[in-house]
């Protein structure tokens, strides 16, 4: 997955107030606003800076957490399916994204069932697979109406079961990028689930990370392509031996810190949602 039309919130409001919505929502530090922006603003400069259009949703009033736009939808070429949160205090989030998909033209849908947008549904192979994470906040049924709304018989579509708290989103766990790559904590998933990932992934395209990089987030990065047409990935921090094993298959990376927004269980892939309308 590459992104190239990403829809961003600016931190306006952001605070970490509802403790232990996830288990990373300890509360134990106040969130640094002037930092959790400048933080933000870097990230942002760099998806500009290497060609990535940027649009953004209004930050609201109260809702702290809308700075984690991947949540918000799941957009297939014209599609856009409204997030139905599972967390109460994020419910609201549900509106804002609807005008926004609506008045940009967007055929925009309300999920009935739970399910957090592409925080818990994450595209591969030039979007012809669709993985669900299921377990904490989206529901597994999801599946059956996420596959009626798109209604395209060429798409895959897999339900992942999430059983480590730590990682509650599927995109806390599992990063497809670049030439269909992928980057994943195994002991997120339970084992039914990493047998549909090596049926459809070669292992020697895999890469499984130690619980120090999932547990800074390694696998919530984004892929891009720099204006040099090299592929870069870019996440929050990753530990010496993932740097080594993202340079032997040819790729660079950019690490951007994120750690105001760790403090709420987000990093960069759940600051971002791909509205790119066009199929692959």
């Amino acid at each position: 997955m590459i992104y190239k039309k990403i829809l961003m919130c600016k931190p306006k409001h952001f605070d970490v107030i509802h403790k232990n919505l996830n288990i990373h929502m300890k509360m134990l530090k106040n969130v640094n606003l002037n930092k959790s922006l400048n933080q933000w603003n870097n990230l942002t400069n760099i998806f500009k800076n290497n060609g990535v259009n940027v649009e953004y949703i209004k930050s609201e009033v109260n809702l702290v957490d809308m700075v984690f736009t991947a949540n918000g939808a799941l957009i297939y070429k014209d599609k856009a399916l409204i997030s139905k949160f599972n967390a109460e205090p994020r419910m609201k989030e549900s509106l804002a994204h609807y005008k926004y998909f609506t008045h940009n033209q967007y055929n925009t849908y309300k999920m009935i069932t739970d399910f957090e947008g592409a925080g818990d549904g994450l595209f591969s192979h030039s979007k012809k697979h669709l993985w669900l994470g299921y377990g904490f906040r989206s529901n597994q049924d999801s599946k059956n109406e996420i596959k009626d709304i798109i209604n395209d018989n060429t798409l895959n579509i897999h339900s992942l079961k999430l059983i480590q708290q730590e990682w509650y989103h599927l995109d806390t766990c599992f990063c497809p990028f670049g030439d269909n790559y992928l980057i994943l904590y195994e002991k997120a998933f339970d084992k039914e689930s990493l047998k549909k990932i090596y049926d459809v992934y070669d292992y020697d395209k895999c890469i499984s990370v130690s619980y120090e990089d999932a547990i800074n987030f390694t696998c919530n990065s984004v892929c891009i392509i720099d204006n040099n047409q090299n592929i870069i990935l870019i996440g929050h921090k990753y530990s010496d031996e993932f740097k080594s094993k993202i340079k032997n298959i040819g790729y660079n990376f950019i690490e951007c810190n994120m750690s105001e927004f760790l403090l709420s269980g987000g990093s960069v892939k759940c600051s971002v949602l791909d509205i790119d309308k066009v199929n692959i």
